[in-house]
């Protein structure tokens, strides 16, 4: 009886442990098409405040290097791109055509979008919806930034008016990394 009991702990104590273990931590996917580097710097950005978070990861890669695998195994995917004709850029459209979609395996993971456009009014607004619709077909969820002027996702102004010809400035910057930490925080409280 004594063995009997102590066989029946031991494979209880396994049997915990093997639960815990088996929780991995969240992933998110940070992925973007960038043409000049604006694009990328707000991935970083957006990587800079996921990292604040603890307790969740991320990959930050464009999207030529994504594999369908990363896609699957993300908890959440953030995706940007530069505003095209006031759309995505054919890049992004041909990544998110790319997604599977048989049985949904998207359904229920978060999704959230950050953009780069040249000038005021030109599509980033758009850009970002059109991102977002392609999300939710997939049953995505969708989580917006942290402030008001951020709330369908990050966007900079890079190529107009004080904004032209220089790097991605720091009132666009802290957006994106509002939404990465927005982003993670909310991705641990659904877990």
């Amino acid at each position: 009886m004594k063995i009997l009991v102590h066989y029946l702990l031991l494979n209880l104590i396994l049997g915990l442990s093997q639960a815990l273990f088996a929780q991995s931590i969240p992933t998110i996917l940070i992925t973007y098409h960038s043409q000049s580097g604006k694009t990328q710097a707000m991935a970083e950005a957006v990587a800079k405040g996921v990292a604040e978070v603890q307790g969740v990861e991320y990959i930050l890669k464009p999207i030529a290097e994504v594999t369908e695998e990363e896609i699957l195994k993300a908890s959440a995917i953030i995706l940007g791109s530069p505003v095209y004709n006031a759309n995505m850029t054919p890049e992004v459209q041909a990544f998110v055509n790319s997604w599977p979609f048989e049985n949904r395996p998207l359904k229920d993971k978060i999704g959230a979008v950050f953009v780069t456009g040249g000038g005021f009014s030109i599509g980033e607004e758009a850009v970002m919806f059109s991102i977002i619709r392609a999300m939710m077909i997939h049953g995505m969820v969708i989580v917006g930034g942290e402030e008001v002027e951020a709330a369908f996702g990050a966007s900079a102004v890079t190529g107009e008016g004080e904004f032209a010809d220089k790097e991605v400035q720091e009132i666009f910057l802290k957006k994106a990394e509002g939404l990465g930490r927005r982003v993670g925080e909310f991705l641990l409280k659904i877990n």
